[in-house]
């Protein structure tokens, strides 16, 4: 009895495995074997110069109370937004970032005093006119005078997605000439593309605030130069190998 169980037993695990191989075998067939592809990495890369622009621009005020500090960061405040106006900037492309207010101390008595107060507002300001940006920053010094801050400027572009396509383009030439290249030189055939995965980036624009310095007078302007970004596309492309009776 025990025999005939482990014959039938046998006769079961061997069934199962001639199962298996052929579904092995069907699976490779109909599919694709990945160890006969070639593998290669595209990049493409377009530099363009930006058509818009971040400023980060603002008024801090010091005075001896809430009242005087609101006044005094009131009127830089209205104008630069009028400085802005004038020289084209919508009112959606003007948006508040920042406003605090808080008092000073004087630490040099034991007991510590208040000094005064501190009105700060600041705002984010799109600029679509790049080539005039140094005239627009120079409008709002003029215009906010002592009270004015500025926290950096940054450059971009207004439709990257068109950079991108372009850039796409060339990753996916890049990779198919590169595949192209390794199939002549172990001679063999292209075939039909595998998989195909994407990575893109655009280098950041950061303006150097620093260097926009103000001129004493108004013999020189601001100058500002947004130089040029690059938006890179990587793609990881597998190509078939054809084999010679196909």
């Amino acid at each position: 009895m025990t025999r005939s169980r482990t014959i039938a037993a046998l006769v079961a695990v061997a069934a199962l495995l001639v199962l298996a191989s052929a579904c092995f075998e069907t699976s490779v067939e109909d599919g694709i074997d990945d160890s006969r592809s070639i593998s290669v990495t595209g990049t493409g890369e377009i530099r363009a110069e930006p058509d818009i622009a971040t400023v980060n621009t603002g008024v801090e005020v010091r005075a001896d109370t809430v009242a005087a500090a609101r006044a005094g960061a009131a009127e830089a405040s209205n104008a630069i937004i009028a400085a802005l106006r004038a020289h084209g900037v919508e009112e959606s492309d003007v948006r508040t970032v920042d406003f605090y207010v808080y008092p000073e101390y004087d630490y040099r008595d034991e007991t510590p005093r208040v000094n005064g107060y501190v009105f700060s507002n600041t705002v984010q300001v799109t600029v679509r006119d790049v080539e005039g940006i140094g005239e627009l920053i120079d409008a709002i010094a003029v215009a906010g005078g002592d009270a004015v801050r500025f926290g950096g400027i940054s450059f971009a572009h207004a439709d990257p997605g068109a950079l991108a396509e372009e850039a796409r383009e060339l990753a996916v030439a890049d990779a198919r000439a590169k595949a192209e290249q390794l199939a002549e030189l172990t001679g063999v055939t292209l075939g039909s593309i595998i998989t195909v995965t994407e990575t893109s980036w655009a280098a950041p624009l950061v303006g150097l605030g620093p260097r926009a310095e103000f001129a004493a007078d108004d013999s020189f302007g601001t100058s500002i130069q947004p130089g040029t970004s690059a938006v890179t596309v990587t793609v990881q492309a597998a190509w078939e190998i054809e084999d010679e009776d196909d």
